[in-house]
């Protein structure tokens, strides 16, 4: 997980931004966002910086380029998420609610229209949000200016021909 904190506003920001890290899969601890902005706290920045989760003060942020992201809106349900009861091995499931602190999902639908069929219900300790693919731009310039990289990539000496061919 890359460097990003979310500045916490005030308390009830603050239980928000918990609960948005928790939907991520970040352990919190027993953090529950009482650092604020409204309250004057120096250390009201909440993320994951190098690994770790904590809440910060604003210099040790920059220090370590961590991104300061806007708490996302409030996500409806029911939506496609990724559940776990070991935060080892993900599944991707429709999940209904969040309640007492489990996930509950239609046990084996991925998608909704797998769901308009399904009948059984799984409850998950874990859940987290499913991260939208990037988009990357390479240009023939781009690939031109590393193809030593490329050769020694594929094992491919100086002198051999290098053949890119697009899909």
């Amino acid at each position: 997980m890359k460097n990003q904190v979310i500045e916490v506003l005030n308390k009830e920001h603050g239980k928000k931004v918990i609960e948005y890290w928790k939907s991520r899969g970040v352990d919190t601890e027993e953090y529950v966002g009482g650092c604020t902005q409204k309250g004057g706290n120096f250390f009201r920045f909440y993320g994951v910086i190098n690994g770790k989760f904590d809440n910060y003060e604003e210099t040790f942020v920059t220090k370590h380029n961590a991104e300061v992201i806007e708490l996302p809106e409030e996500k409806v349900y029911p939506r496609v998420m990724l559940v776990s009861a070991n935060k080892v091995e993900w599944r991707k499931r429709v999940v209904l609610m969040e309640k007492n602190g489990k996930y509950l999902a239609w046990n084996n639908a991925t998608t909704f229209e797998e769901a308009e069929k399904a009948m059984n219900l799984a409850a998950w300790k874990f859940a987290k949000d499913i991260e939208e693919p990037k988009e990357f731009t390479i240009t023939l310039s781009d690939i031109n200016s590393k193809m030593d990289d490329i050769k020694k990539l594929f094992g491919a000496e100086e002198n051999d021909k290098i053949v890119i061919k697009v899909d």
